[in-house]
């Protein structure tokens, strides 16, 4: 037996469970036409891959003859769309987060902790990106395995996203500290 959710429900939900609907509720109303450039790139890598995939698929398992570079490639074209739509969940702010625990807090707390771990966050990615490039230029001269293009290609996809993951991730925190914290319904459900 399901439990269907209704605007009264909502209401009632005490505590965590309120949070979820709330934060569910205001990602199914995300504005339409808010493209930047990851979510184009990711678009064109994520079809690429898909019509790379499909290929693989009817080439081994209807021709019975399977085209040795499309799983090198689907590989390939998968960690970009990795590495590329991490900047995307870094611009709107989904990235995966342990959240639970910073709601136990004071809403003046919680805004200066969520500040310090998207320094941190940030930091990181900083580093991987600056690595990444690194071994992009040392990965330029190495062929990939069946295609003649080379390895450091992928690299510098991956680079761009780490790249942008920093800068589209720094933007969100300073958004999200300016903005301050609201009132949670755990907070009300204590009152």
């Amino acid at each position: 037996m399901s439990e269907t959710r209704t605007p009264a429900n909502d209401d009632a939900a005490p505590g965590y469970e309120g949070l979820l609907h709330q934060q569910e509720d205001a990602e199914l109303h995300e504005p339409p036409g808010d493209w930047r450039i990851e979510d184009w790139v990711v678009f064109a890598i994520f079809w690429a891959l898909a019509g790379v995939v499909f290929l693989q698929f009817f080439t081994r398992y209807v021709l019975n003859d399977s085209i040795a570079w499309t799983e090198e490639i689907a590989r390939y074209l998968l960690i970009c769309v990795t590495f590329v739509g991490a900047a995307m969940a870094a611009r709107k702010g989904t990235h995966i987060a342990l959240e639970l625990a910073l709601f136990v807090l004071p809403p003046v707390l919680r805004r200066w902790l969520r500040l310090l771990l998207a320094a941190i966050a940030v930091a990181f990615f900083a580093v991987a990106a600056w690595l990444c490039f690194e071994i992009a230029d040392a990965m330029w001269y190495q062929p990939m395995v069946v295609v003649d293009l080379p390895l450091g290609l992928v690299y510098y996809v991956a680079f761009f996203g780490l790249a942008l993951t920093t800068i589209r991730f720094a933007w969100h925190a300073v958004v999200r500290f300016r903005a301050g914290e609201e009132r949670h319904a755990s907070g009300a459900a204590r009152s």
